[in-house]
């Protein structure tokens, strides 16, 4: 299966250069999967038009970088809130399965016009995580996870579209759901993770094995 990967974006003043990159870890991890990750650049004059050329079979929003209402003037990244907004409409029309991770989960929820708040001690920690009775039968219920962003989702401002279906200890929204579409977002990193934790495998060969939530 081909995977596309967005990329964060990272400017190299010394040498003006604005550049695409993306952890190594990833590669590591999609293959490990079993999948063909393929990456996905920001700058797309047609991106609909790209899309339909290399015929993916899925997509993961990769975190890093700042949402655009979000950031400042130096950390924003336009090009990719255009990318990453396009990927998540072009997998609902053609009903691809999508996951988002970090900022993934929180352009998810920009998307649909949720809200994004500032929050504390979730930057570089390891904290407990619960899941909804219902979501990933057969897996554990309280899960520890990585956890790098300092903006979250509220229960009373996930949008309405959207099923909360786990939660930090200090209620915040960890995973969420799009209703009647293969979508879903997480705050924690999979790839981070070394080797990949059991349920974090079960995670993408659900989504990418044409299993819905």
């Amino acid at each position: 299966m081909h995977i596309g990967i967005t990329q964060r974006v990272v400017t190299i003043e010394d040498i003006c250069e604005r550049r695409d990159t993306l952890d190594q870890r990833w590669t590591s991890l999609m293959t490990g999967l079993g999948f063909t990750p393929i990456l996905l650049p920001n700058m797309l004059s047609d991106i609909n038009a790209y899309l339909r050329d290399i015929r993916l079979d899925g997509v993961v929003l990769t975190g890093g970088d700042d949402i655009l209402d979000y950031a400042t003037e130096s950390s924003a990244t336009p090009e990719r809130d255009r990318l990453e907004q396009a990927l998540i409409e072009y997998c609902m029309s053609e009903d691809l399965p999508l996951i988002g991770i970090c900022r993934g989960f929180q352009s998810i929820v920009n998307h649909f016009e949720g809200k994004l708040k500032s929050i504390k001690h979730h930057v570089a920690v390891r904290h407990q995580i619960r899941l909804s009775e219902t979501f990933m039968p057969g897996t554990e219920r309280m899960i520890n996870v990585n956890s790098f962003h300092n903006l979250g989702v509220l229960q009373d401002d996930l949008p309405r579209n959207l099923k909360a279906q786990a939660w930090a200890e200090d209620g915040t929204v960890e995973a969420a759901t799009v209703k009647n579409h293969n979508i879903i977002g997480i705050m924690w990193h999979p790839e981070r993770e070394e080797p990949t934790t059991t349920w974090d495998t079960a995670l993408f060969r659900q989504a990418f094995g044409g299993h819905t939530f």
